[in-house]
């Protein structure tokens, strides 16, 4: 069986389109640009401590600009290295209507940013003692011990999908690699796809074990573990970790993860004393003009599931304590979350060129445990080093680690993909350049 993966666009997370949002344009008119100059918020930091100025004003100035120029309604971005927050920049609008400047503490929607947070999760468990890796899913979801494997993408001449059995079962570590067989909701080229966007779980009737049952029951693009395919992965195991646990998704994560933490403001249920400070979210529609998207259409802060590959609500203040726990190999502040050795797994790339797209294979990207991790490959990673790490989110936000110069970054806007949307200038194209060049020479 053929499988062709090149449609998948490393740049994107699937998850809004997963949760149900349109990506058309709006018809609403183009909000002004508010007379007030966007809003800079830096804290210059000197060579010795890892970053020259030089190039910390760079990136702040590069952002103001891309800001005035409403590329983005606004951005946050926060560098630490070795362990210590050295520079934060904000430049435009959180809202451009209220005039409400981006910061640190602006609530944003980091869609597929939660994977990595799942990931966390489950490997908790495993640490417990709980599940194991190898653990087949229908362990804890029984509808999974039913799943069927396409033989072809296209329907046969009886209009349905052919099949076999599968040669082992989906297991834990099958989806933290996304290397289950699982689909998603961005193959708009064959009649499996079909299959995958007519049932999104997201916009689903029923509870969270109602919603695996019908994704359960759709074929697998390829036998289990075989290749490497952005899916619904996430999710499942998200849905594995609250079963396993005997708790919420969102219970099991404020306990052992964003309370420990201090992450005040991560959760998947935005509270009413967020409200206020809610990214509002845009897009670029036909004309090019950047055009806030209808509240109807703005589901994550109203989504009822837990969405364990798509539906986290944080501040850059927040994730960036999330990205120096990895850093330090599970610990933070005191607090430990997973041992070093297990950080060590989650961030190998066990998946790499053999079942990777060929997109991911130009760039030595593999992939480890819920994170993208660059390795030493044949392609080309002009900007990134071997052993970096990290993920991205559907409306222009990033993480990354980088071992070999100790830095975590994180960057944060809120630009829902539309028309005219780009893909060079956005927050992620040119944060990476901007955060290497502004390193200390002897980095």
């Amino acid at each position: 069986m053929q499988i062709d993966f090149t449609h998948w666009r490393t740049r994107v997370s699937l998850a809004v389109l997963a949760l149900g949002l349109i990506l058309s344009a709006c018809s609403e008119p183009t909000a002004p640009a508010p007379d007030a100059t966007p809003q800079e918020e830096t804290r210059t930091v000197s060579a010795p401590q890892g970053f020259t100025e030089a190039g910390l004003a760079q990136l702040d100035s590069r952002l103001v600009e891309l800001a005035a120029a409403q590329q983005r309604a606004g951005y946050v971005a926060i560098l630490a290295r070795n362990g210590e927050v050295l520079h934060t920049a904000t430049a435009g609008y959180a809202d451009l209507e209220a005039e409400r400047p981006m910061t640190a503490d602006t609530v944003v929607r980091i869609a597929s940013m939660t994977k990595p947070v799942t990931a966390v999760a489950a490997l908790m468990l495993v640490e417990d003692g709980v599940i194991a890796l190898n653990d087949p899913v229908s362990d804890y979801i029984p509808a999974f011990a039913e799943v069927r494997v396409a033989t072809s993408l296209q329907r046969d001449d009886n209009y349905e999908i052919p099949t076999t059995a599968p040669e082992r079962p989906v297991t834990v570590e099958d989806l933290l690699t996304h290397t289950s067989g699982l689909g998603y909701v961005f193959d708009y080229q064959s009649n499996l796809g079909a299959l995958y966007i007519d049932g999104d779980i997201y916009s689903a009737e029923g509870d969270m074990n109602a919603r695996m049952e019908s994704l359960a029951g759709l074929p697998l693009y390829f036998q289990p573990g075989s290749a490497w395919f952005y899916s619904y992965a996430s999710d499942v195991l998200g849905h594995l970790v609250s079963v396993a646990s005997g708790q919420s998704l969102e219970d099991f994560a404020q306990q052992r993860i964003f309370r420990p933490l201090g992450m005040s403001d991560t959760t998947f249920f935005l509270r009413d004393d967020q409200r206020n400070r809610l990214a509002a979210l845009y897009t670029h529609d036909e004309d090019g003009a950047l055009t806030r998207i209808p509240d109807a259409q703005d589901t994550i802060p109203r989504s009822p599931i837990e969405a364990g590959g798509a539906g986290l609500l944080s501040t850059a203040n927040d994730y960036i304590r999330f990205g120096q726990m990895l850093a330090n190999g599970g610990e933070f502040e005191g607090v430990r979350l997973l041992s070093r050795e297990m950080v060590a797994e989650m961030v190998t790339a066990h998946v790499q060129a053999d079942r990777m797209p060929d997109r991911m294979d130009a760039i030595d990207l593999g992939y480890g445990y819920g994170v993208g991790v660059v390795y030493d490959g044949p392609g080309a990673h002009p900007v990134r080093n071997i052993g970096d790490f990290g993920w991205s989110g559907y409306f222009d936000t990033e993480f990354f680690v980088s071992p070999s110069t100790g830095v975590v970054a994180v960057i944060m806007s809120q630009e829902q993909p539309g028309p005219t949307t780009s893909d060079t200038i956005g927050a992620r194209a040119v944060f990476d350049g901007l955060v290497y060049d502004a390193l200390t020479r002897e980095s």
